[in-house]
């Protein structure tokens, strides 16, 4: 915390284990946002340590926090995507700024438009797509990074029921031999998780599986 300022997350400790899908739920202000995005430094905390695999996070810079960040993917509630790009080439840009070849590029992002079934839209803007649309275009673009780490920010919080569904089964095939942590309003939307945390005031005050917090 810093002097004359609230802590958005105070005294918080958590050990998650690889392959684990662990929950956070609380309400809006709560600190959850701030928690998740510790882990991969867009919010550096003022005090404490990040560790991943045994090394601390805090304090990298430059090439070492890009390769660090490159192993962790984040899924938003609002998409994050590039509104004068048609989706192809949202998905396709990080292809090419790894300068891959056009005919490569061409294979991968067909296949992982076709992974979340939305192969038709290629040639679409974001503006002309419905909610679960765009948030499976950005699943699709995580699955590039192929991430040991994958963060959902709320993913799903802002879809109705139908696209919600769509998405949910998108985001389980992402999710699957990773480690997942998964940020809820709702404790029944994370009902599968292997640890949930409930966080009040930005600390840590229950923690169990599904079952027991209920």
């Amino acid at each position: 915390s810093v002097d004359s300022a609230t802590a958005a997350v105070d005294d918080v400790s958590l050990t998650i284990l690889e392959g684990e899908v662990f929950g956070i739920i609380g309400s809006s202000g709560a600190g959850k946002s701030t928690l998740v995005r510790t882990i991969n430094l867009l919010q550096k905390p003022t005090s404490g340590d990040i560790v991943i695999d045994g090394a601390s996070i805090v304090g990298q810079t430059g090439a070492r926090l890009r390769e660090t960040r490159c192993g962790i993917g984040m899924i938003f509630q609002h998409f994050n995507l590039w509104n004068a790009k048609t989706v192809y080439d949202n998905v396709a840009f990080p292809l090419k700024c790894a300068r891959w070849s056009k005919q490569d590029i061409e294979e991968r992002v067909v296949e992982l438009l076709e992974f979340v079934n939305l192969e038709e839209k290629r040639d679409a803007y974001p503006q002309t797509l419905s909610g679960g649309q765009k948030q499976r275009v950005a699943i699709a673009r995580v699955f590039l990074k192929d991430p040991a780490i994958l963060i959902l920010d709320e993913a799903t919080s802002a879809l109705d029921n139908e696209s919600e569904e769509a998405v949910q089964e998108s985001l389980e095939r992402l999710a699957r031999d990773r480690t997942t942590i998964i940020i809820a309003h709702r404790l029944s939307t994370i009902k599968n998780a292997d640890e949930i945390a409930t966080v009040e005031r930005g600390r840590v005050v229950e923690r169990g599986t599904h079952e027991e917090l209920l």
